[in-house]
């Protein structure tokens, strides 16, 4: 963090090389390293360090991430608040980052794809926008629901623990072939969003140090 605050970009790139974690807060103010290379205006450093965050060491846990979070009772459709991307659901945060495993978890716990956040936009006007064809394609409303796990029926709770565990793997499986079909009939050419969609994310600003102090919470 003290790197990043000063704008040494050799010493950030030289942590960043033996694995230093991007995502870790200070105790004083809860911002990240990212927060202050961009509060001091070393645009190197927060170059390098988005960079970092989005490497594969890092990314390829946020779908693991989610799906502890789920299992141990996260709200899947809690918002940020006032305050960095306002309103934003994991779902919009998913649709961001372009994390497809992500967006599949998240609509597989019942995620709702038509949930707007504070700017009036749903997840698709937001993949879209950061152009990411495939989240897009999985999270326009037109396409296919997908089936929902835990599933809200009563009779599910009756079943024995080998039967859920089948049953959740047939909904898997579903899962799959329905998201597999979604995006070959897409082809990612995706239908162009409203007029209204459009001007709403107009001028809104992509706070990236508020995206990246969310990860570690919603993905």
């Amino acid at each position: 963090m003290l790197a990043a605050m000063h704008g040494k970009i050799s010493c950030v790139r030289k942590l960043l090389e033996v694995g230093a974690n991007v995502l870790m807060f200070d105790s004083l103010h809860e911002r990240t390293c990212l927060h202050y290379a961009a509060y001091y205006g070393h645009a190197n450093c927060l170059q390098a360090i988005v960079s970092a965050a989005q490497s594969n060491h890092v990314a390829v846990s946020w779908p693991e991430c989610v799906r502890i979070l789920l299992d141990n009772g996260a709200l899947v459709c809690a918002s940020t608040g006032g305050y960095g991307c306002p309103g934003s659901t994991p779902l919009h945060l998913a649709a961001r980052g372009g994390s497809l495993d992500c967006i599949q978890g998240l609509l597989a716990w019942g995620a709702d794809r038509a949930q707007r956040d504070g700017s009036g936009r749903m997840p698709y006007i937001v993949a879209l926008k950061h152009k990411h064809g495939a989240c897009a394609a999985m999270l326009n409303p037109s396409s296919a629901e997908p089936l929902v796990w835990p599933s809200p029926l009563k009779f599910i709770s009756e079943l024995s623990e080998e039967a859920k565990a089948l049953l959740e793997q047939a909904l898997t499986e579903a899962n799959k072939e329905r998201e597999k079909n979604i995006l070959k009939g897409s082809g990612y050419s995706l239908a162009s969003p409203s007029h209204s969609d459009v001007h709403s994310d107009i001028g809104m600003d992509d706070n990236l140090s508020e995206v990246i102090s969310y990860l570690p919470v919603y993905f």
